[in-house]
């Protein structure tokens, strides 16, 4: 795996790219209580909570997820997530990312995605795919551009804690054709 924590240029300013571990459980909480409660409405999982938290460092103990956080000013900015399948899918794997309100547009979104995508590469992923709701045009636009097309559209697939029913758009990458354009996606 690539040596971490590390440096990045970001459109404006610098993070530092860490692996998450467990002692980073507490600024995670943190990060989660400043995030807007439509970024929470739909987290897979809840990380407000701590044993939610604990759990999720116990995935990427058992080596089933790897989580990179992004960091500036000795706070969180972001973090990404691959999910790494099983069994069948064990070529497949979930990307999910969340960046902090006030560091949207700085660039921190995309360099998360292209440094999980890196490592996905490096892990023999064979399929990178990415859930989103169909108001998250931020994300879909990243991910598209990063050569993500819609595979499938999952009609009230998600609850948000209002009760109210979502679509959700699943996107999805075969790891191979990316490579072969990876210089215009700035993956190396």
């Amino acid at each position: 795996m690539d040596t971490f924590p590390k440096q990045v240029n970001l459109k404006e300013g610098v993070a530092e790219l860490s692996l998450m571990a467990a002692d980073d459980a507490p600024d995670i909480l943190e990060f989660a209580k400043n995030l807007p409660s439509h970024d929470l409405m739909f987290l897979r999982r809840d990380i407000l909570q701590p044993e939610v938290v604990a759990a999720w460092v116990r995935n990427i103990e058992a080596d089933n997820t790897i989580s990179v956080l992004a960091r500036g000013a000795g706070q969180i900015m972001g973090y990404g997530t691959l999910s790494l399948g099983s069994d069948w899918s064990s070529h497949v794997a979930e990307l999910r990312v969340m960046v902090g309100e006030s560091y949207r547009q700085t660039g921190v979104g995309r360099t998360l995605v292209r440094e999980l995508f890196r490592l996905a590469v490096k892990g023999n992923i064979k399929k990178v795919f990415a859930r989103m709701t169909i108001d998250q045009t931020g994300a879909r636009k990243l991910f598209q551009e990063l050569g993500f097309r819609p595979e499938a559209l999952l009609v009230d697939e998600v609850r948000d804690r209002k009760g109210e029913l979502h679509d959700v758009l699943s996107l999805a990458v075969n790891v191979d054709a990316f490579l072969e354009r990876r210089d215009r996606y700035g993956i190396s």
